[in-house]
This record gives structure tokens, C-alpha cells and sequence, in this order.
């Protein structure tokens, strides 16, 4: 499987331009954006090979992995792609049962409901 050039050469270019975001796009909230913060507040060099370390792993975890199997969460190890469930059979749950029957409706009177009551002053 090829890795998605496009997304790649993104995230080199972000991480040229400010390491900290490129970390954070390819593993979130976590111990990596951390670790970059620390390393670009030391110099921007440590923070930008750090950074260009992380999109490559990635890279590199993605041609490993076949489509759709494997997800990269950041950690060093991907974890199983969330599976997609099983479409319902129809007549399963509440929306497919069949409805309660309707209350009985009755005839409309040919007079129309602001009139005054026939015969009655």
C-alpha cells in the first residue's frame, strides 16, 4: 500500500513551519506534542527532527499496514480500525415493528364547525 503523498508532504511543510503543530496532527494531545514542545522550547532543530521523525513513522506504519485494518493512534503501535457494523435486518427495532393500530375516526358533518347548531336559537 502507498502512503498518502499528499497528506505527507503537508505535514513536512507544517512541521517546517512550526513543529509543535505538525506533532499534534499526527498524534494529538498526547506524550509526543509534549515531547516537542519541550524539544523546539530547547531549539528549533531538535523540535523540527523530532517532528519530521514522527511523519515519517507514520509514513512508514501506513505502507506497513493494509487499508483499512490498521489505524495510526500516535503511540508507536497502531490499533485495529474501528469495524463497521452489520447493516439491520429489516423488521429489527423499534421504528421497523408495526405501528399501533389508529384510533377510529369519524365522519365529518357537512356543516362547517364555526356555524351555529342548526335549529337551535
Amino acid at each position: 500500500m502507498e502512503s498518502n503523498g499528499a497528506a505527507d508532504c503537508v505535514l513536512i511543510f507544517v512541521a517546517v513551519i512550526f513543529p509543535p503543530a505538525a506533532a499534534a496532527f499526527i498524534s494529538g494531545c498526547g506524550c509526543d506534542l509534549f515531547v516537542n514542545i519541550l524539544l523546539t522550547l530547547l531549539g528549533y532543530l531538535p523540535g523540527l527532527i523530532h517532528a519530521l521523525w514522527l511523519v515519517f513513522k507514520r509514513a512508514n506504519v501506513q505502507e506497513r499496514r493494509a487499508r483499512g485494518s490498521y489505524r495510526y493512534t500516535g503511540a508507536g503501535t497502531p490499533a485495529p480500525a474501528p469495524q463497521q457494523s452489520a447493516p439491520q435486518p429489516s423488521g429489527y427495532g423499534a421504528t421497523n415493528q408495526p405501528s399501533a393500530p389508529q384510533p377510529t375516526t369519524y365522519a365529518a358533518t357537512s356543516q362547517p364547525v364555526d356555524a351555529p347548531p342548526v335549529g337551535k336559537n
